[in-house]
């Protein structure tokens, strides 16, 4: 007498192990992290990196079977990127335009005292030049006379110049505090034909040396002497003036 076996039911097929399931949830952490971190400045350096990572390992994991959370995950990546480098663009401008100011915003008027005063609207920008007064919004004006000739001494410095141009600025303060001439000495930039005009300083010499500076209280004015060197033929002269970090440049523009 036999005894059959009994039959055992075969096991149900297993089903095929999630491909490329990590690095599509990776992607989706990536992607959040990169975008919380986009409107940040200076984070969102790194988190633009991370968020780079993340859309790499996203389309990779596109190849696999969470394509839906893979592809969630590479957008956000993208999205991050996309917010950060318009952050970054937009602090930039902004910083740009703090340092260096809008130019000729102010009042551009005759040499007469009794026009320099703040303006709540002032006219479109128009370059001032010789004799021409800019006045900026909180009533500080500058003047430029119109340039005369000099010829720098045996040690001036630069000791070659083909020619020389001297400039009398008058600083009118028309604010309610002492203002310090020094700084707007030191934030003005002079060119000649597109390139830079170099002060000449000339000890003893007719020249002068341009580092005259003064405190000029309210109502008062203060004026005072530079020179720079330029080409040999007459060409177009440009004097930049600032009276401070992003505060809006007077440019001065004629012959010289």
């Amino acid at each position: 007498m036999t005894h059959q076996l009994p039959i055992m039911p075969e096991a149900p097929p297993q089903p095929p192990p999630p491909k490329f399931s990590g690095l599509a949830l990776t992607a989706l952490i990536l992607g959040l992290v990169g975008l919380l971190g986009s409107p940040i400045i200076i984070l969102n350096n790194v988190t633009a990196i991370a968020a780079g990572v993340g859309l790499v390992l996203g389309v990779i994991a596109l190849f696999g079977t969470r394509k839906v959370l893979a592809a969630i995950g590479a957008a956000l990546c993208v999205l991050a990127i996309v917010i950060t480098v318009v952050v970054q663009v937009a602090a930039v401008k902004a910083l740009d335009e703090a340092l260096q100011g809008s130019t000729n915003q102010g009042q551009v008027s005759d040499g007469d005292p009794g026009k320099a005063k703040p303006v709540d609207n002032p006219p479109p920008a128009e370059a001032p030049t010789w004799g021409k007064r800019y006045t900026w919004k909180d009533g500080l004006a500058v003047e430029v006379a119109k340039p005369i000739a000099c010829k720098p001494g045996k040690f001036s410095s630069p000791s070659t110049v083909d020619r020389a141009a001297k400039f009398t600025v008058t600083v009118v303060n028309g604010t309610k505090e002492a203002v310090e001439t020094s700084l707007l000495l030191g934030l003005s930039d002079a060119q000649f034909d597109g390139r830079e005009a170099k002060p000449i300083s000339d000890f003893n010499g007719p020249c002068g040396t341009g580092t005259d500076t003064g405190t000029v209280l309210p109502g008062k004015s203060f004026s005072y002497e530079v020179a720079y060197a330029v080409g040999a033929k007459p060409g177009e002269m440009q004097l930049a003036f600032q009276p401070g970090f992003g505060r809006d440049k007077a440019v001065f523009v004629g012959p010289a």
